[in-house]
């Protein structure tokens, strides 16, 4: 931890102190949840030394291990793949530099005889714990290191053991943990085949949600209820609740027990029990360790008949998570779990001797405001419509259908038939709950689908929390400055005749958007399958969002490739496209993409140069679209021209083609740029769209590059790459070099050009 980290952690735990101390919160606590942030980013530093030692390094991506492992998690099985985790026993071949002990498999086809606890030698291809680096875009290291994995792999061949001899092993607590999941989930699944939400029920009683359907989980989401399909602390005391009360009929009934303890420790004991029970269930994901920490210290008052402070039991188990797992404080759930109990706390001071449901009615939609801020920093989702669907959502989950649930769940652990009704109660009643948030979560304008940064975000919910207190008219103008920042915009405004161009890292494909002062233009979309991963929903449109676009005034797709149009459905599905230029168009606002088409945006001129009219759909047919700002500053993006497209580009002059940067063609072969391209039209930067190995382009390519002293940059190697342009070239750094983080591997510097090349001053690039 270098000092000048430690000095601005050393100025946030003080910032924080005193804004906790203006909120009426006790001087002991503020210091004492203050100081934890600086313990809990310490434990950070070391843990993540500690992990990068043992994860894949890149250099190992599709190499073969044999190791012999354990299944240690709930897998999933969905359709044509499973995917488990695995522990490491040992290592019976692999590699030099080999030392990953928790791993994430796939396999193809899935495999449903694989289950918690199974145990076998297993022959592994290995993908390093690392992926795309984009904003706004999901940072796949970062969640590795957080669920403590190494790295994944693909499963290639298993040999199952049978019973573990003595002399091994034990099998790990977390896979007995598993296991009992399973047999439960395969309990719920012969009790009630035909239950509409299964999925939901799943969520709700174990904490399993892959079978969630995509539109329930849209229908939670977009309406801010999503936390009540992770089992958390409201779920939690809840379940302790009941068994309380249950302990204390069952009390009432036994004298014996009458005499040794007194009616509130058996309760408390009772409900400790119940309530650790359920958290096992759910696999002791942080909101439930929170809420059992908490659980127990109020217990512990009361067994001593002493006074419960709520901060205080927050703080303990803060603390205790943080040092049972330090990298938690790096998940969302970590923040918006705790996050939500102290606001709750903050709303509580000075608002006692109000009706009971009143309260919690008032407190519950205070909540759903206060949280707002934080979900679109984090999920680039916001949802106005939250406090009313929380105000129905709630109850009905936590009064009526989670009990029923339990219940027969509980029943059908004994026998199938016997839970059945309670289980189809719960799922009549839930059917009608995504009935009334479906119809909620189609009110567009009342979902919120941007990033917010999140300094911005924290301020935001500081200025909610503050206008909510009784005496938030002394702090009026503090709480508009807050609020301010929410809707500041996230990027400075480029001037009449610049453009900004951010070519996103999407793997095996090619997508780069395009701004003026005034517009927006995305060239190819990524990657994408029917039914599968698509980088227009999961990469595009969140680092879309994250710069700010909120519409797309055209989309070029250059060639028909799923590497460049898969994704095009997902971008479309998350805003909408006034226009799409492409070679084959299908449907409306949709044109061909042929030479000769020109129009202007803002002082910048764009040119279509390639194809001629009557071409087919392949990438000898590509569309090669030529940027000019108003400084003279030129692009040209090549989508995925190669063969005889770009024999009959270089039959034109040179200046038509001649550029400053030069995107290449995705997946550019040995004969690319071989026919005197750099000779009578050198860029001045080059920029590829390869993956994490650096394919997708060829090493002819890269040789002939470096030859012509043109510097290149590489999405798999720098991500995501950014620039600005007008009379200057105005290149930033890779998005890697920009967004260090410690769970990410030493990224290389931007490449400034081949070793002993001097270019001239007109060439000169400013990094």
């Amino acid at each position: 931890m270098t000092p000048g980290l430690v000095v601005l952690l050393v100025l946030i735990t003080m910032t924080a102190a005193a804004g906790l101390r203006w909120l009426g919160i006790r001087a002991t606590c503020a210091w004492t949840a203050s100081l934890g942030v600086l313990v809990a980013w310490a434990l950070v530093f070391a843990t993540s030394t500690e992990w990068l030692d043992r994860s894949l390094a890149p250099s190992l991506a599709g190499e073969e291990v044999t190791v012999r492992a354990t299944v240690t998690s709930l897998p999933e099985h969905a359709g044509h793949r499973s995917r488990f985790r695995i522990a490491v026993e040992s290592t019976l071949a692999a590699p030099e530099g080999f030392r990953a002990q928790e791993l994430l498999v796939s396999a193809y086809p899935a495999r449903r005889s694989v289950a918690p606890g199974t145990r076998g030698v297993m022959r592994l291809r290995l993908r390093p714990a690392t992926g795309p680096a984009n904003p706004g875009g999901f940072d796949r290291a970062g969640w590795y290191y957080r669920e403590g994995l190494h790295g994944s792999a693909t499963l290639l061949d298993i040999e199952v053991l049978g019973d573990v001899p003595a002399a091994e092993p034990a099998v790990p607590w977390r896979a007995r943990l598993h296991g009992t999941r399973a047999w439960l989930r395969e309990r719920l699944e012969a009790a009630t085949p035909e239950l509409r939400h299964p999925g939901l029920v799943q969520a709700l009683l174990i904490g399993d949600r892959q079978a969630m359907t995509r539109s329930e989980w849209q229908a939670f989401l977009r309406t801010g209820t999503n936390h009540l399909m992770a089992i958390s602390g409201l779920h939690v005391g809840l379940v302790a609740g009941f068994v309380g009360l249950l302990a204390a009929g069952v009390w009432r009934g036994l004298v014996p027990v009458q005499r040794r303890m007194r009616k509130a420790a058996f309760m408390a004991l009772a409900s400790l029990a119940g309530a650790a029970i359920y958290a096992a269930l759910a696999g002791f994901s942080i909101p439930t360790q929170r809420a059992l920490i908490m659980l127990v210290a109020f217990m512990a008052a009361l067994l001593w008949r002493r006074e419960a402070f709520a901060w205080r039991g927050l703080m303990l188990a803060a603390i205790a998570v943080v040092l049972w797992q330090p990298a938690s404080v790096l998940a969302p759930g970590f923040w918006f779990s705790f996050g939500a109990v102290a606001v709750i706390l903050v709303l509580l001071q000075g608002r006692a001797g109000r009706p009971g449901w009143r309260e919690a009615g008032s407190i519950q939609v205070l909540l759903a405001l206060a949280m707002l801020p934080l979900s679109l920093a984090w999920f680039q989702l916001g949802s106005w419509v939250a406090p009313l669907a929380n105000l129905v959502a709630v109850p009905v989950i936590s009064l009526l259908v989670l009990p029923v649930l339990l219940v027969g769940a509980g029943l059908a652990a004994l026998w199938a038939p016997l839970g059945q009704p309670f289980l189809q109660a719960g799922d009549a009643v839930l059917a009608l709950l995504v009935v009334v948030l479906d119809g909620l979560s189609g009110l567009p304008v009342l979902v919120d689908e941007r990033r917010v940064p999140l300094a911005a975000s924290l301020l935001g919910a500081l200025a909610v929390v503050m206008a909510l207190q009784p005496r938030s008219r002394r702090a009026g103008i503090w709480v508009l400055l807050a609020g301010v920042a929410l809707i500041l915009p996230m990027r400075p405004d480029l001037e009449a005749g610049a453009v900004r161009a951010l070519l996103l890292d999407v793997g095996n494909g090619q997508a780069m958007v395009l701004q003026t002062r005034h517009h927006n233009l995305l060239f190819d979309a990524g990657p994408g399958r029917e039914g599968g991963f698509s980088a227009g929903e999961q990469i595009v449109a969140p680092a879309l969002r994250a710069e700010g676009v909120r519409h797309l005034d055209r989309l070029i797709l250059s060639h028909e490739h799923a590497a460049h149009t898969g994704g095009a459905d997902g971008v479309r599905a998350a805003m909408p496209v006034a226009e799409t230029l492409r070679r084959v168009p299908d449907g409306d606002h949709e044109r061909a993409c042929e030479a000769g088409e020109r129009w202007h945006w803002d002082g910048v001129r764009f040119e279509v140069l390639h194809p001629p009219a009557g071409w087919d759909g392949s990438s000898s047919a590509s569309c090669v679209l030529k940027v000019e700002t108003a400084g003279g500053v030129r692009l040209l993006l090549t989508g995925g021209l190669g063969g005889l497209g770009e024999a009959v580009l270089m039959r034109g002059l040179p200046e038509r083609r001649a550029s400053d940067l030069l995107v290449l063609p995705r997946g550019a072969g040995g004969d690319s740029l071989s026919r005197g391209w750099l000779e009578d039209a050198r860029p001045r930067l080059a920029w590829a769209s390869t993956d994490a190995r650096g394919r997708g382009l060829a090493a002819e390519v890269r040789e002939r590059l470096g030859s012509a002293c043109v510097p290149l940059q590489e999405t798999g190697l720098h991500g995501a790459l950014r620039l600005e342009a007008n009379s200057e070239l105005e290149v930033a750094p890779g998005h890697r070099a920009r967004q260090r983080r410690l769970w990410r591997p030493a990224s290389r510097p931007p490449s400034r050009g081949p070793e002993g090349c001097n270019p001239a001053s007109g060439d000169a690039i400013h990094w």
